[in-house]
């Protein structure tokens, strides 16, 4: 289902009528609450596409999956638009799955558009860049950091000796970049405490944060985790280390003893994306849309770890 998903919406963002229409159901439905451009952008046409025709993408990601049955799906998740006239949009948005003629297609859509009020906030595109060095990498030091919501330095966090070490305490607040990214490399190094589970996220829909659990952002996830002591990991393959979390399992993946640094490579060019883990590629998969302009952000998922050496390039 999620790879019918991304079909459709790829098929849309590349303005492939017939494709679009081969991912749906018969009585397709989209709920909208703010612009009939989408709306008709949602279900291309030649006439629409042609030039000058302005170039509108959508990127969404299935989250959850509330209820199943052999015959009806429906799930929730993110989505956010790309080149929206008078701003982009961002939030949650509800799915429904049906089978038809023995394949799954999907069925309906609807869309929460957020208001970008606590505990919801916007992804910005930075006003600055860092600058790169000599050789194009821009070292990650704690500089380039801050709370993912906030401008400070969150409790949660302590940077010793260039490593930045996630506590074990509550709010669980994650850490973002102050810069943003759309095609770029990251290499960094991780390791982690027993049990423990966390995540560098790129390809950001919105940030958020509640008092309880603190701050942290909807997009998609490197995972990293314990494999053999975190209940997640142990549960499903789509929560494993070098996971596309909750979407496409690794293959190959061979993560160092608990307590040993791992080297892990993060690739987003352009559609492409690739998970390398200690060497070896583990994950690559093509999004339905260009990568939006966001920062990268280290999950604090309440339990311990540790990253290091961490450096990105832009591939733009």
């Amino acid at each position: 289902m999620q790879e019918v998903l991304r079909r459709y919406i790829q098929a849309v963002n590349d303005c492939d009528g017939a494709a679009a229409k081969a991912a749906v159901a018969p009585g397709f439905l989209t709920r909208l609450s703010w612009t009939r451009p989408l709306s008709l952008r949602l279900m291309p046409t030649k006439e629409m596409c042609q030039p000058p025709a302005v170039r509108l993408e959508v990127t969404m990601l299935a989250r959850l999956f509330n209820m199943a049955t052999p015959e009806v799906t429906l799930s929730d998740g993110y989505f956010r638009t790309i080149g929206l006239a008078g701003g982009d949009q961002a939030g949650r948005v509800s799915i429904a799955f049906v089978r038809h003629l023995g394949a799954w297609k999907v069925f309906q859509l609807r869309f929460q558009p957020a208001n970008f009020e606590p505990p919801y906030y916007p992804v910005e595109p930075a006003t600055s860049r860092m600058a790169p060095g000599k050789d194009g990498w821009i070292a990650l030091g704690a500089e380039a950091f801050q709370d993912a919501i906030t401008p400070g330095w969150p409790k949660s966090w302590v940077v010793e000796n260039g490593v930045f070490h996630a506590l074990p305490v509550l709010p669980a607040r994650s850490l973002r970049t102050r810069d943003t990214f759309r095609s770029f490399e990251m290499e960094f190094e991780w390791k982690t405490s027993p049990k423990g589970n966390s995540g560098v996220k790129y390809r950001l829909f919105y940030l958020s944060q509640t008092p309880a659990l603190g701050s942290d952002g909807a997009g998609y996830e490197y995972q990293v985790a314990d494999d053999n002591g975190d209940p997640g990991a142990i549960g499903h393959p789509v929560e494993r280390t070098g996971a596309l979390y909750n979407q496409l399992a690794p293959k190959g993946a061979e993560p160092m003893p608990v307590g040993e640094y791992n080297r892990s490579r993060l690739v987003v060019r352009g559609r492409h994306s690739e998970h390398w883990l200690n060497g070896v590629k583990v994950m690559e998969f093509d999004a339905e849309s260009t990568p939006p302009e966001s920062p990268i952000l280290l999950q604090h998922h309440e339990s311990e770890f540790w990253f290091r050496n961490l450096r990105v390039r832009r591939l733009e």
